[in-house]
């Protein structure tokens, strides 16, 4: 991909993040003042690459799942978490959380508190699973087709189902990111599902990070999850000192 491909498709992501909308040529002609022509034919040639596509008969393009993936490995500007957000978690937690199970019911809440999409929380040894801020979900144009909302909404409530999903995961603390077809269900295949792993006494024991649409604001979200992680890796190394 050249520069000004890239450009272009970073255009349509943000710009799609943002609105939920179409990106249309006209738009980004006169962002990057060049004329709509020539910014078709960059559009039609990212999309015959597979990294945009045109929905029903709108005349703008979405990004694709792997439009998506390369925004995301190559153009994504990562924002740093802020020093208000990082007192505000640290403020979160300093009142009394006396437990393991505490520590994690309350992560769920802050991750999706901060994001406004579902906060998850798992610890892999007894099979725990904790989520937060459904609601968040409804709220979202994607999901305003009711069968995707349904199928989205019923996978959420088999939690087995959701650590299964992620278990491959598991064998690492490392930030993972599966992009819509990439998850393994299909009914999360508009979905994204970011997640870290933390630690206890240095061993990876479970995973936490956010499920929300495709269309999210990963260089928000990513600091929020590793901030969360280590956070919550420190918080439970106390916990089994005490």
């Amino acid at each position: 991909m050249n520069v000004r491909q890239q450009e272009v498709l970073g255009m349509i992501v943000r710009k799609y993040v943002e609105t939920a909308r179409p990106v249309g040529s006209r738009y980004i002609s006169r962002k990057l003042g060049l004329s709509s022509a020539t910014i078709r034919n960059v559009m039609a040639d990212l999309e015959d690459m597979g990294y945009i596509a045109q929905p029903h008969t709108s005349a703008g393009r979405i990004p694709t799942d792997r439009g998506y993936r390369y925004f995301i490995d190559s153009l994504m500007r990562v924002r740093s978490l802020s020093e208000q957000a990082a007192k505000s978690i640290q403020d979160e937690y300093s009142h009394a959380v006396r437990s393991l199970e505490g520590v994690l019911e309350r992560t769920a809440h802050l991750i999706s508190d901060m994001t406004n999409y579902v906060g998850l929380t798992l610890f892999s040894q007894y099979d725990k699973v904790y989520l937060d801020g459904a609601s968040h979900i409804v709220e979202q144009p994607e999901f305003q087709d009711l069968r995707k909302l349904y199928a989205l909404l019923r996978c959420l409530e088999q939690k087995r189902d959701l650590l299964n999903l992620l278990k491959e995961d598991f064998t690492t603390d490392a930030l993972t990111i599966h992009i819509g077809k990439e998850n393994v269900a299909s009914s999360l295949s508009d979905c994204s599902v970011v997640t870290k792993g933390y630690k206890v006494k240095g061993k990876v024991s479970g995973r936490l990070g956010v499920i929300g649409p495709k269309r999210m604001v990963y260089e928000k979200v990513i600091p929020a999850v590793e901030f969360l992680a280590d956070t919550v890796s420190d918080l439970l190394d106390e916990l089994e000192t005490r």
